[in-house]
């Protein structure tokens, strides 16, 4: 089954298939043993599919509802706090603890992002060019390539 056919049509998310795939393989050996039936548990690919069509269909859900709640407050922006009312609306209250987790780590990354790139603009108190980030980036490979082969002529001998 396509991601297209998943999604209903060329206008149409779907959630990519590794993915997907990766979290079920992360999350099925954390089972308790009660629920996994012994450590051989296995989700097959039409089970997969399932899953990413219960997914896509809840997140349409949901992103309509949270669009209610923010029109409602004259936005024109989807805001965590107008997922989080959408989350109460619905019966899923629950979730709003691990929804402000993941954004809080997100906004910690994107933080890091914008952070690196500073330091990488003014690396060592000086606004370096791009271009001679390169140079420099050169420089030390060439340097590395230099430590290597004297390395290995070392070995050979």
């Amino acid at each position: 089954m396509s991601d297209k056919e998943l999604g209903g049509g060329n206008e149409e998310l779907s959630l990519p298939k590794a993915t997907v795939q990766k979290i079920i393989s992360e999350i099925l050996p954390q089972l308790p043993p009660e629920v996994s039936l012994g450590n051989d548990m296995t989700f097959t690919k039409g089970a997969r599919d399932m899953l990413i069509q219960c997914s896509m269909e809840f997140l349409r859900m949901l992103s309509s509802e949270a669009n209610d709640v923010s029109e409602k407050e004259s936005k024109k922006t989807i805001a965590v706090e107008h997922v989080e009312a959408a989350l109460k609306d619905l019966g899923f209250g629950d979730y709003i603890g691990g929804i402000r987790g993941v954004v809080g780590e997100w906004k910690e990354v994107q933080t890091k992002r914008v952070n690196r790139g500073e330091r990488m603009k003014n690396w060592g108190g000086l606004n370096v060019s791009e271009e001679e980030l390169e140079k420099m980036q050169a420089a030390l490979f060439g340097e590395a390539k230099e430590k290597m082969e004297g390395h290995d002529t070392q070995n050979t001998n």
